[in-house]
């Protein structure tokens, strides 16, 4: 250790104005403790992307809770929605469903466009309709394709186009709701032709019941005598007037029984439509219907175009089961019904029925059998949002419940649910950019879809699968577009803010052009609602807490503080109004907690903000006066006491913009504001809560840089508040309380009551318990002994004998660089003097050396000198006397 060569100068009286031992470099607690930290951060490198001075830091707090409702609805109790979808109904109209499946249009997928409709129905001359391809291709909007989407384009409204399969027949009228004369199974009706009695073989006419009035011909099938018994009881005479059923009647009834696998789907229909008219045995439709999936799968019916007749025979017999209560037979129903890839109404009910099944929790693991999940989310890859929305309301609707089970939302997921979602917002986007007419459907569709996002969000190992995919660039998007929806914006809110504790999704938010913009301007329009503004004031807060250049963007935004200042009074009035009215009981409403949650969000976003230096001063400058009132006003009003959390972000903004106080310039708010302010928290540093005091603490070691603080402090009881908490157990209160007490010890007065008051035993303690394990406190304990001994020549009248030789054992120990880390004067090795440790210890260590070199200088000179004569005293520097902005 070199010893530097000192002038040493004494008074008797103990008061010195003048210093004779100055090291060679001086550096500020503040200094020393920055240089540690950073230290610290370059071998751990922090996650955010800026240095954050360890003074100021980041306010965090508790996401807005969202609960999950119990019941599955649709629309919740509390949506603003008008002309809502109906979330209970009857699938009894499927029955009498009109509509032709359209799965055999041209590979080209060419449809009529409405306008062209239109004008052909006008034309007395019978143009040729002229065909288009769909609008909004999901291939323009996303070159990558998702579900294999095949459209070139997705009309605003979907025309169908009769069936290619053969030349167009005349065409006879037939009646609506029937799905008996389809314009599809129409056919040209002839009159009946008997033959006559004794005509050729040729002229022979098989027997078909779709051409006589009555099946009483010459049936050439035993099956088709079958039919005849499924007639009603009018026509019993008739049945046995045939000589041919009463010739086989032995055999007629005998069911011929074929095996699963050997059966068509023609046989499985006649067996549903069998026991249809029996009164169906639910065990077995159940059975059938799987019967029926596997049959079409063997045939290769999944994979290839089934006719329209086909389809017709197929939904006809299906629908009659629609109005089951059995949760199994529907999905089993339901599943023949998508393999079948249908459209239009056909998509819409078989989405409603699946809709209707999942509103029950109990039949979730229902749909975690067989590949029910997989066929709904492929009928959505098929829809549009603009032309198929009833269906896309109700298949969403549908995913939105069942992505509330974990186990089906991790499947969803692995399905490729959140892309899907991502390209239908996107198809939503740009139709509202492109001011194409959208339905009051379409916005439903948007609100089921963004509610459905918001269960799959609640999972943080998928907070990356949102940038992937898109779908937080889209959210942001559909934020501005649809930004006067409360619903829409409401779900968008919860999921932003579930997602921006990630900061990949920060990043990916702020990727947005003007979205400060946006949420300013959703704050202004939803200052009221306090479930969308407390999730949107969240998320800002944890974007401006990550990077830096989100501080500086957000506040340079117009009436960005303004915007925040206007939602504090809100909250706050509102929450006094609550405290006002009370209930009887004594127990706290839940408006009032949420109103008090937006507070503490809007604080959390002023207290991220000013972590930037020019912010900081700014504020301070613009709004210092303002704020302080506010925090004051609540700091001391006692419903508010009873908030921890409100609480804490008060202590936490008000240490965040105290740090900039400028104790030279009598301008500065907190310089004429600052007594305010420690009366103001006095309370809290004697509280039993080690938050309030670590908080209030570090407010007052920024202010004791203040004369006038210092002044206060030792007039009043908080000196020896002070002083007991150097007892205290908790590691980040002892090193706040010393940051104090380096700056009081620039006083005179200060030191005697130290002293007095037993400080400097507390401090030796604390050096001794803790300075080799924490080298950071050990620093602060240094540096407050040596601004307490720094113009004092005899230090005998500051220390105890005792006192004094205790300080020489621990510091010649602490000091030993050998002995700590085992280096030698001719060795030098890089990696221990690049070690976290031991920087962290260089910095104590120049400290230290300081405190020990002053003890030994006036120890080898104590007998030498006289004491009351022989003395010149000097002059001290200041610069030696170190002061402390809060740790």
């Amino acid at each position: 250790m070199d010893t530097k060569n000192q002038n040493f100068h004494i008074s008797g009286s103990g008061k010195f104005s003048t210093s004779i031992f100055e090291p060679s470099h001086r550096k500020t607690s503040a200094e020393i403790i920055n240089e540690a930290r950073h230290a610290i951060r370059e071998i751990q490198p922090h996650p955010d992307t800026t240095m954050i001075n360890p003074a100021v830091h980041p306010l965090q707090t508790q996401r807005p809770f969202t609960p999950r409702e119990k019941e599955r609805h649709l629309f919740g109790n509390k949506s603003k929605t008008v002309n809502r979808p109906p979330s209970s109904f009857s699938l009894r109209y499927l029955q009498n469903e009109t509509d032709l499946p359209t799965n055999n249009l041209p590979e080209t997928n060419m449809i009529l466009s409405p306008s062209m409709l239109a004008t052909a129905a006008r034309s007395s001359e019978g143009e040729a309709f002229s065909l288009r391809h769909r609008s909004n291709s999901v291939s323009e909007i996303n070159d990558d394709k998702i579900f294999n989407i095949g459209v070139k384009d997705l009309p605003m409204r979907k025309v169908r186009l009769p069936s290619l399969e053969r030349p167009f027949p005349k065409r006879k009228l037939f009646k609506k709701n029937s799905l008996d004369n389809l314009p599809e199974e129409a056919e040209e009706v002839k009159a009946p032709q008997f033959r006559n009695a004794y005509s050729s073989p040729e002229e022979k006419t098989e027997y078909n019941q779709s051409k006589f009035d009555s099946p009483f011909g010459r049936p050439s099938k035993r099956q088709d005598l079958a039919k005849c018994l499924l007639l009603g009881p009018q026509n019993l005479e008739k049945i046995f007037d045939n000589r041919q059923i009463i010739e086989n009647s032995t055999t007629l009834f005998v069911e011929k029984v074929l095996d699963a696998k050997d059966k068509t789907v023609d046989d499985i229909l006649q067996c549903l439509n069998m026991e249809a008219g029996r009164g169906a045995n639910e065990e077995t439709v159940v059975r059938l219907l799987s019967e029926m999936y596997d049959c079409m799968e063997r045939q290769k019916m999944l994979d290839v175009k089934v006719t329209s007749k086909m389809k017709i025979q197929i939904l006809k017999c299906l629908y009659k089961y629609v109005e089951s209560t059995n949760q199994v037979l529907l999905l089993s129903l339901a599943r023949i019904i998508l393999a079948l890839k249908v459209t239009g109404n056909n998509l819409s009910g078989v989405c409603k029925l699946l809709f209707k099944v999942a509103k029950n929790d109990s039949n979730d693991h229902l749909f975690l059998e067989k590949n029910i999940l997989e066929l709904l989310l492929d009928a959505l890859g098929r829809s549009s949002p603009l032309d198929d929305s009833e269906a896309c309301v109700y298949g969403y609707g549908a995913v939105k419940f069942l992505s509330m089970n974990n186990q089906l939302q991790q499947k969803m997921i692995s399905l490729g649910t959140l892309d899907l979602m991502a390209l239908h917002m996107k198809i939503i986007n740009v139709a509202k950019i492109d001011k194409i007419t959208m339905t009051e459907q379409t916005r439903h569709v948007l609100f089921q879809l963004t509610g459905a996002l918001r269960n799959l969000a609640s999972d943080d190992a998928i907070y990356e699968r949102f940038n992937v995919s898109r779908a937080t660039s889209e959210l942001c998007v559909t934020m501005e577009l649809f930004f006067e929806d409360p619903d829409v914006i409401s779900n968008i809110s919860r999921i932003l803010s579930i997602i921006s504790t990630s900061e990949s999704c920060c990043n990916k938010i702020i990727e947005k052009k003007d979205i400060y913009e946006i949420f300013i301007k959703l704050f202004e329009k939803y200052s009221g609602n306090e479930e969308i503004i407390v999730r949107l004031t969240y998320t800002m807060g944890n974007i401006v807490a990550k990077i830096d250049s989100t501080r500086e963007k957000f506040f340079h935004e117009n009436k960005s503080i303004d915007s925040l200042l206007k939602l504090w009074k809100i909250y706050l009035e509102r929450t006094l109004k609550l405290c006002s009215l009370k209930m009887d009981d004594g127990s706290e409403s839940d408006d009032g907690r949420c109103s008090e949650d937006v507070m503490i969000k809007v604080l959390r976003i002023v207290a991220n903000i000013v972590i930037n230096p020019d912010i900081g001063r700014e504020v301070n400058e613009k709004y210092g006066i303002k704020l302080i009132d506010e925090f004051l006003k609540v700091l001391i009003s006692n419903p508010f006491k009873k908030n921890q959390e409100l609480v804490l972000a008060i202590l936490g903004t008000l240490n965040n913009l105290s740090f900039y106080y400028i104790t030279e310039t009598e301008q500065d708010v907190f310089h004429v504001r600052q007594v305010d302010i420690i009366e103001g928290i006095s309370e809290y540093t004697k509280s039993t809560n080690d938050e309030y005091v670590v908080e209030a603490m570090r407010i007052l070691g920024n202010l004791s840089r203040s004369k006038i603080t210092i002044s206060y402090t030792v007039k009043n009881n908080i000196f020896q508040t002070l002083i007991e908490l150097l007892d205290h157990s908790e590691n980040r209160i002892l090193k706040t309380t010393l940051g104090v007490f380096v700056n009081l010890m620039a006083d005179n007065k200060s030191r005697t009551l130290f002293k007095k008051r037993g400080g400097v035993k507390k401090c030796i303690s604390i050096l001794e318990k803790y300075g080799q394990s924490d080298w950071l406190m050990g620093t602060l304990v240094c540096q407050a002994l040596w601004n307490y001994a720094i113009d004092c020549m005899d230090l005998y009248e500051l220390f105890s004998e005792d006192e004094i030789q205790k300080l020489l054992v621990l510091l010649a120990d602490y000091l030993d660089d050998e002995k700590l880390f085992g280096i030698k004067d001719d060795i030098e090795d890089s990696d221990i003097y690049s070690s976290q440790e031991y920087m962290i210890w260089d910095e104590f260590a120049n400290v230290a050396t300081n405190l020990l070199e002053k003890i030994e200088y006036f120890l080898d000179t104590f007998d030498q000198i006289d004491l009351e004569s022989k003395v010149e005293v000097k002059k001290i520097d200041n610069s030696t006397n170190l002061s402390f902005a809060a740790w």
